[in-house]
Parts: C-alpha cells; sequence; structure tokens
C-alpha cells in the first residue's frame, strides 16, 4: 500500500468552538452544564520542524494554507460536538494557539483545508460530512500548474475514534495528540509530476511537455474511485528551467491498460522536441528499483510484473529524462514535501544549494571551453573561508565541488547568492 506523506500543523491538542488566537474560548455551558465533567485542550498550529512545512514556501506555495475547517462529531451517535472555521489565514501566520474546552467522549475529528468554507459551515451530521468528504468535484483548472498564496491546494485529514477524557485546567491544557502523533497531518488531494530535462536530452531540445488523461475530478477523502472518470483537457506543463511540473488529481483506476483507446484512463505524458518527434511517458507507482533503459518496457506492461497505473495523492512523481534516443529515465517515487534546497539547472551544470548553507556545482555533460561558473555570496551572506567568490570551470563531465555560506539563509532572508555563467547572471537565490 502506498504510504501517505503529510504538510505539518503541530498540534500541542485539540480545539472546538473557539474564536480568537491566544485565547480562552468557552462552549456554551449554562450553570448546569459547568457542573458536567470538561476536557481543557489547547491547539497550537505551528510551522513543523525539518522538510515539512506550513506557510514557508514562498515560491511555490505547495505548503500553503490560507483557509481551515475543523468539525467534531460525536463518533456513536454522530451528533456535532463542534466547530471553527479560520478564514484568510495570512502567509506570515506560522503559530497560532488556542485554549478550548470540550466534554469528554470518543470523538471524530474532520480537517479541511483550502475549500469554500460556506458549504462547511452548512454540515450538521457526521452522516453529512462523510458525504462531503466523499463527494467529487471539479478541481480549479488553475491548480494543475501552481498554487498561489490566496489559492492554496485542497488538503484534509481524519481522525476518528479520539478518546478525550476528562482534565486538564486553564493554565495547564490536556495534549491532543491524534492517533499518537503531536501534528495535524493535512494531505494534498493532488500528486506533483516533475520532469527534469538532463544531459543528452537537453541536447535534443524540448518544445514541450503535455499531459495527458489527467483526472478532472477530486475527493476530499483518500482512495475514492470514480465510477466514470471525467478529464481535463491536455495541456502543457509548466517548465521551470529544465524541469517541467504539473500537479494532478489522485486517479484511481479499474483494469487500467495501457493499450486501451487513448490509453484511458492512464496518465502519462507526452514529450515533444524541436525536431516533431512525440514519445509518450506513462505515470505508474512503483518503489522498486527500475533501470533506466527498462523504464517504458515496464510502464507500458511489456514485462512479467505489471505496474501499478494509479497515481495516488501528496506523492511526488520524479522522472529524470537523461538520453531520449536510448529511451534513458531514472524513474523516482517520493513523498511530497516542500524542499528546502534548490537546484538552478544550466547549459551543463547544476548549481544546488540545500537547507544547511551547502552548495554543490556538478557538470551533467562533457563541457566545452569557455565553461566558467562564478558563485557571488550576496552581503550578508560569505562562503565559510570569509570570502565573496567562487569560480568553478573544469570541463570533465563528472567533475563538481562543494562550498560552504557562512551562515543559513532563512525565509525572508532576500537574495544571497548569484550564479554567473561565463560572466551572465542567470540565477538568484533568495528566501
Amino acid at each position: 500500500m502506498v504510504r501517505l506523506n503529510t504538510i505539518y500543523i503541530t498540534v500541542i491538542s485539540i480545539l472546538i468552538l473557539f474564536s480568537g488566537c491566544d485565547s480562552l474560548i468557552y462552549d456554551n455551558h449554562d450553570n448546569s452544564q459547568a457542573q458536567q465533567p470538561v476536557v481543557y485542550l489547547s491547539i497550537t498550529k505551528a510551522q513543523a520542524a525539518g522538510l515539512e512545512t506550513l506557510n514557508a514556501d514562498n515560491v511555490d506555495y505547495e505548503d500553503r494554507v490560507h483557509d481551515l475547517a475543523i468539525l467534531v462529531f460525536d463518533s456513536s451517535t454522530g451528533a456535532k460536538i463542534g466547530e471553527h472555521f479560520d478564514e484568510n489565514i495570512p502567509f506570515s501566520e506560522k503559530e497560532k494557539s488556542y485554549t478550548v474546552i470540550l466534554t469528554p467522549g470518543q470523538r471524530d475529528f474532520y480537517f479541511v483545508a483550502n475549500m469554500p468554507m460556506a458549504a462547511l459551515k452548512g454540515i450538521s451530521t457526521k452522516a453529512n460530512m462523510e458525504t462531503y468528504m466523499s463527494s467529487l468535484r471539479d478541481l480549479d483548472t488553475d491548480l494543475y500548474l501552481k498554487a498561489t498564496e490566496t489559492k492554496g491546494f485542497p488538503m484534509s485529514r481524519v481522525y476518528k475514534n479520539q478518546t478525550l477524557s476528562e482534565g486538564g485546567n486553564i493554565y495547564s491544557p490536556l495534549p491532543f495528540r491524534p492517533g499518537g502523533e503531536d501534528k495535524v497531518r493535512l494531505i494534498r488531494v493532488e500528486a506533483k509530476l516533475e520532469v527534469i530535462i538532463d544531459g543528452l536530452a537537453a541536447n535534443i531540445g524540448v518544445k514541450n511537455i503535455y499531459y495527458k488523461n489527467a483526472y478532472r475530478q477530486f475527493s476530499m477523502s483518500p482512495q475514492i474511485t470514480p465510477p466514470t472518470p471525467v478529464y481535463y483537457e491536455d495541456k502543457p506543463l509548466k517548465k521551470v528551467n529544465n524541469s517541467y511540473i504539473y500537479y494532478m488529481p489522485e486517479a484511481l483506476m479499474t483494469a487500467p491498460s495501457w493499450s486501451a483507446s487513448a490509453h484511458k484512463p492512464v496518465n502519462y505524458f507526452i514529450i515533444e522536441t524541436l525536431s516533431g518527434t512525440f514519445y509518450e511517458v506513462p505515470i505508474i507507482t512503483y518503489d522498486g528499483v527500475i533501470t533506466e533503459n527498462d523504464y517504458l518496457s515496464f510502464a507500458r506492461g511489456s514485462q512479467t510484473e505489471k505496474p501499478d497505473y494509479n497515481i495516488y495523492r501528496n506523492r511526488h512523481y520524479s522522472f529524470t529524462i537523461k538520453n531520449l534516443q536510448t529511451i534513458e529515465i531514472v524513474y523516482n517515487i517520493d513523498p511530497w514535501l516542500v524542499k528546502q534546497s534548490a537546484t538552478y539547472m544550466g547549459y551543463g551544470y547544476n548549481v544546488g544549494v540545500d537547507e544547511n548553507g551547502k552548495i554543490t556545482i556538478s557538470n551533467t555533460i562533457d563541457a566545452c571551453a569557455p565553461h566558467t561558473v562564478k558563485l557571488q555570496a550576496v552581503a550578508p551572506f560569505k562562503f565559510s573561508d570569509n570570502t565573496t567568490e567562487k569560480t568553478f570551470n573544469s570541463l570533465d563531465t563528472s567533475a563538481s565541488v562543494e562550498y560552504a555560506l557562512s551562515s543559513i539563509p532563512g525565509i525572508g532572508s532576500g537574495a544571497y547568492l548569484r550564479v554567473y555563467y561565463n560572466d551572465a547572471l542567470v540565477k538568484t537565490f533568495s528566501k
């Protein structure tokens, strides 16, 4: 079974029926209700450590959460116990805390992000909530290519049968740990496709890359197979340097076959070269190792082991096209995480900067002179040896070199590194 990975919202505990930040929120208790057992809980929504983040990506906004609905139901009766709607969350919001009061019992928690709040506000029972979660709806067409600060990817997470026990107080609320975790883990409804044109493939010249058979609809609940898939019209992927990016809804299928008419419902992409040649590449889910020359044979179902054509939400499907003439494809499927590292792919070389400030320059093909890559640190940043410039000019296809910045740029640092190729500015790294 494919493992889902997530965007984190750090939770010390959890909510219901609250209205403000850093405030004490009471349910509608009268004097008699106040004598009933209660649970004092706290919730903190914050940027998580490491690579799983909230509102940290100011380029692609892949971790953007601008609207969040939380609904809680009694696990047995399905009655709504409480709700909270946090709308128009600013991008600068990295942490928010609440203190809340609930009655103890078995509770089901539903989190929905970046969806219209009006429909969610009208939900009154768990049955209504389940219908909402499993319903198919059209994906906003903009979200096939990118998210923005005001339009994030739809996300959801459900925690059922959570036991809330009496305890805590105003000054020391009990921590809520859904499923034994200390974070609410939102799951995007889409997956990410990245096609990297590298090495000899770049020499052929790519005119465009098109996505085929993308699903038009999505559900908030994972692994809902549509009875009759509806397809989104073919569109080119978004080009970013030597990479091509696309975001596709989860696509679950019944008995798919590459040999079917128009390959439906199999999701795939077409590489169109400048010379007018077209290459069709199926997208599969496979955690094993496929040799570079065997990918198409395996993905088209020509081997004994058959591919899984299902596209699962919140995964990152990565293809590095090394040679189109001999069809050399490096395939990886990973958790879709917001990368704190960044890479610039130049002609015949890459410049990468990781989250620790380490910079790597590496050649990707045999280079011809002139071939000079110059790095220039932008003040106040410097390299670890206190210099501000580094030069790399090796022509060897396997040559690489590493440098380190004296300090790690944080979000909001602005420009911190410029890359020049043969004295022309080609890239500015910034946060």
